[in-house]
């Protein structure tokens, strides 16, 4: 088997993953919504999003070092000293980070409406993440893809399944049923990260692994944070502002916001093979008609979601959360704009630059908390929906600006995005002032939302017919 076609192998394993573990985000929304009320489902929104955050501070971003030392190890047993070396690091980062989260407990459990046991249970969990980023680093580099994928598969389901469990088991604070499944899943697989992870660790700290290790990491700690913030902080900063019942609601609509992120996360996996062989190659033609393929479709799903958000949300959810469905909209524009910004965020990686990534994330984190901040009081939620696209906007801006004058490593023309979200923006701008200046009943509003979506497909996907054939040929 060539090299490539290895790639693509596990490719598609990290696909199967990534699809497994965010469809399942999407499939849990009925089960969760109908077993919880608006306010527990918003207390586990808000707890798992704070777990997001909790991860990376535990650890200040110390374990990332791992499978990037694993092209620059000496010998196998190098390899092995330098994990030894990165788990007692990390290990000591996180006695202490745990112990200031302690002493902090009261405070923390103030700022974030959290019993005392709910603020501590942000610990294990956050441990568990930890373990897993180091097991997936090491297994990831021994191109043991499959492994991965299915812990990660097993990790995912059997945490819904023994939440569920526990949620119907117990007579009130429904809420913890999650936490508990969630922990209790962790706790089997915990077990067996250890296990996995043993053979592959020589406790021995060295000096030039503690400084290589703290040289890759610490400057990756804005970059991985500022990612997590964009995405999760939302969700704390409603809660704070409106209460449980407001971040259910909110977190409602970002779940079903989210087929955007797994049809990206899809194209990441599974693309990204081809874009390094069509660069390598100086095939630049193909690297356009994929691109205007994958926008055509991401364009296609954005644009069905916003048209048949409310109907999807009626299937998902109780009447309590359609009030919500009004965000998804704009919560899709900034999926766009995160699709958009990978374009050129892509282009690090191949000239092997990465760290300009960060400057990217970091500036839609900031451009995220200050918004948000700044306008939950004035705009309400509205606000913190707002700060999600135009965080990502920046995002878009601050890679495209790299790429051009940093990187310099080719990208389609601007232009060859721009105009076809133009076009975009037209049929989501006209179905908006037809439904709003015409007051049609629940038939004739399905026909016009179908006649949109035809349009659109007629003419952003019909012209790349030969594309999308050429593309279904290569999975067979």
């Amino acid at each position: 088997m060539s090299n490539y076609k290895a790639l693509l192998k596990h490719s598609l394993n990290y696909l199967f993953a990534q699809v497994a573990t965010k469809a399942l985000a999407f499939i849990s929304i009925p089960v969760y919504t109908r077993i919880l009320s608006v306010e527990e489902f918003g207390v586990v929104q808000v707890f798992l999003a704070t777990v997001g955050i909790a991860s990376v501070l535990l650890t200040l971003n110390t374990e990332v070092g791992i499978s990037r030392y694993y092209y620059d190890r000496k010998s196998d047993d190098d390899f092995k000293k330098f994990v030894g070396t990165t788990i007692v690091i990390m290990s000591s980062v996180m006695a202490g980070m745990s112990l200031v989260g302690i002493l902090l407990l009261p405070w923390l459990s103030k700022e974030l409406s959290f019993s005392y046991v709910l603020t501590l249970a942000l610990l294990p969990v956050a441990i568990y993440n930890v373990s897993n980023s180091v097991f997936t680093q090491i297994y990831s580099v021994l191109l043991e893809s499959k492994k991965i994928a299915i812990v990660s598969s097993v990790q995912t389901y059997l945490a819904f399944i023994l939440s569920v469990v526990a949620i119907l088991l117990l007579p009130k604070d429904k809420y913890y049923g999650q936490v508990i499944g969630t922990i209790a899943a962790m706790v089997v697989l915990w077990q067996y990260l250890i296990r996995q992870i043993k053979p592959y660790c020589i406790f021995h700290v060295k000096k030039e692994h503690v400084k290589y290790l703290l040289s890759y990491s610490l400057p990756y700690l804005p970059y991985t944070l500022s990612g997590i913030i964009i995405a999760q902080l939302g969700r704390i900063v409603i809660s704070q502002y409106g209460g449980f019942g407001l971040a259910g609601q909110y977190s409602f609509a970002t779940n079903i916001a989210l087929i955007m992120l797994v049809f990206i996360g899809i194209v990441h996996s599974a693309w990204n093979p081809y874009y390094f062989q069509y660069m390598t190659d100086g095939d630049y033609k193909s690297v356009d008609n994929d691109y205007k393929l994958i926008w055509a479709v991401t364009l296609s799903l954005g644009l069905a979601l916003i048209l048949f958000g409310k109907e999807l949300a009626f299937i998902l959810g109780k009447e309590e959360y359609f009030s919500s469905v009004k965000y998804i909209p704009v919560l899709v524009i900034g999926y766009v704009f995160y699709q958009w910004s990978y374009v050129y965020m892509r282009n690090t990686g191949f000239a092997k630059r990465v760290i300009w990534n960060a400057l990217s994330v970091v500036s839609g984190g900031v451009a995220n908390m200050a918004i948000c901040y700044l306008s939950i009081y004035k705009y309400g939620a509205w606000g913190v929906v707002f700060a999600f696209a135009i965080s990502y906007f920046v995002m878009l801006v601050t890679s495209w600006s790299i790429n051009r004058w940093v990187i310099k490593e080719y990208a389609p023309r601007c232009t060859s995005f721009l105009m076809p979200f133009i076009v975009w923006g037209v049929f989501v701008a006209g179905y908006f002032f037809l439904f709003n200046v015409y007051q049609f009943n629940s038939i004739w509003i399905m026909i016009l939302k179908f006649v949109i979506m035809v349009s659109f497909l007629s003419v952003e996907i019909y012209p790349y017919r030969s594309t999308f054939n050429k593309i279904i040929r290569r999975w067979k």
